[in-house]
């Protein structure tokens, strides 16, 4: 499943590596309260792993979200270490990123991307956030900057393990999907090569930033975007050198960063915007990138993040950017959506009827001339997976199932065959009940690349179709 189609209140979601001590030893009020932070500014994408801390960041979180129902937001965590409960004596090596963790738990970590690692890690992380599932699974940190030249055997190893136990789980609905969770785009281009499986997305740790983006551009992102698979933009603050802060790359940032800063803060600062705001908007810019999670410790940084992203930012900036070469000639910027051909529409609607009633009616996937008045005909085939349909006007429609989730009442698909001018169409109808009554709110979303028309134009074709559809959904039951 694509982590866009799970998301459940837009693309910014918390990193949870600094409620590890990151960097700096913080407390468990502080860690608390940041967390509650963005639960109150509407956050409800939480990310986490193991190594982060050596669990502290799973512990803390976990203790915050128990306060919450399990179905209000959606948890990411990591496999791949294995945190042992003896206490390390010896120093520990983490590669390049040596002393992230200082301040964290003691407790010794161990590498293990074994399918039967794969599988007492994730048990482990559930006893840890103190949680039923998991959503989505990120394979950590298999790659050169942690494992120096002994990285592929490694990526081997979860080839034979971790990615076939998560496919499994995946298949058997135990999770929602899993990919790779790493700071470098090679085992990402490895992976996304691999016949054998396919993940549902990456989380991509600062690879694609104002500051460094050009080999994930031009290696990564267009390859993701055709294989619809998502990208989760992890650090977008390249370790907080772009928000105010004196990391790059988890270390003291070198002269030639903070001179490419100060280049960027003046240009910033001619058209007054901020540099949190240019940093998340242009990371999400990507037709790829799926969601964002910057990592806090504080409470106030959340509702910085929240206002960098609703920020309006003129066009004449990133123009600037653009021609001052501090972003790549082809990197996709917010004033370049109908440029980069992605168009978007969706549609909701409030019905007098509970969540599973609306669900009995639509979850089927060959069900919509029980709803919809314009599809007189479905025939499934390929195992229920693939459904023929047919419209008022003769035309046949096909479409394939790409995503079911009965417990989440939403299911995604994509279109195979169509008299529509678009095409990478997919399509998600999901069903949420009201907190108050027998109601319930039905949603249905989409996006596609025009084919012939605008973007605008082809936003409105389909807008057109969801809120006519959803309308007559509405009147099956009043």
């Amino acid at each position: 499943m694509q982590i866009r189609n799970a998301l459940l209140n837009g693309p910014l979601g918390f990193g949870a590596a600094p409620l590890g001590n990151m960097f700096r030893n913080i407390s468990e009020e502080e860690a608390a309260a940041t967390v509650d932070a963005a639960w109150k500014l509407g956050t409800r994408y939480f990310d986490t792993a193991p190594f982060y801390g050596a669990g502290l960041s799973e512990i803390r979180l976990g203790r915050v979200l128990a306060r919450h129902k399990r179905n209000d937001y959606l948890l990411s965590t990591k496999v791949g270490r294995l945190i042992l409960h003896e206490v390390e004596t010896e120093a520990r090596d983490f590669g390049e990123k040596n002393g992230l963790f200082e301040f964290g738990r003691p407790n010794k970590i161990v590498y293990d991307y074994s399918a039967d690692g794969t599988k007492r890690s994730i048990d482990d992380s559930l006893k840890r956030l103190g949680v039923d599932r998991i959503d989505f699974v990120w394979v950590h940190d298999i790659a050169q900057d942690f494992h120096g030249d002994a990285w592929l055997a490694q990526f081997e190893m979860a080839r034979t393990g971790a990615f076939r136990a998560l496919t499994q789980m995946r298949e058997q609905g135990m999770i929602k999907g899993w990919g790779l969770g790493v700071n470098r785009v090679e085992p990402c281009e490895l992976l996304l090569d691999l016949k054998e499986v396919k993940p549902d997305g990456f989380l991509l740790a600062g690879r694609y930033t104002l500051l460094d983006h050009e080999h994930a551009l031009q290696r990564v992102m267009p390859k993701a975007a055709g294989q619809n698979i998502d990208i989760v933009v992890g650090g977008p603050y390249s370790s907080g050198i772009l928000a105010g802060g004196a990391h790059f790359e988890y270390r003291p940032a070198p002269p030639e960063i903070l001179a490419r800063v100060e280049r960027i803060k003046v240009i910033a600062d001619r058209h007054n915007v901020a540099i949190k705001a240019a940093a998340l908007q242009f990371s999400l810019a990507h037709p790829a990138s799926a969601a964002i999670i910057p990592g806090a410790s504080r409470p106030e940084r959340i509702a910085e993040d929240h206002a960098a992203l609703m920020a309006t930012i003129p066009d004449d900036f990133w123009r600037e950017m653009r021609q001052q070469a501090l972003v790549a000639s082809d990197a996709p910027l917010p004033i370049d959506r109908e440029r980069n051909g992605l168009a978007e529409a969706s549609a909701s609607i409030d019905v007098s009827a509970s969540a599973d009633q609306v669900w009995r009616l639509i979850g089927g996937f060959g069900s919509l001339p029980d709803w919809l008045p314009y599809i007189p005909k479905s025939e499934l085939s390929a195992g229920g997976r693939v459904r023929h349909l047919a419209n008022l006007g003769g035309d046949t429609i096909v479409e394939r199932l790409e995503a079911f989730d009965d417990a989440a009442r939403s299911y995604s698909y994509s279109i195979l065959e169509a008299p529509f001018p678009v095409s990478g169409h997919l399509s998600t109808l999901r069903v949420q009940q009201a907190a108050e009554g027998n109601r319930s709110r039905v949603e249905w979303s989409g996006r596609f690349i025009p084919e012939g028309v605008s973007a605008a134009e082809a936003s409105r074709l389909f807008q057109r179709i969801f809120e006519d559809g959803l309308k007559a959904l509405a009147i099956k039951f009043s």
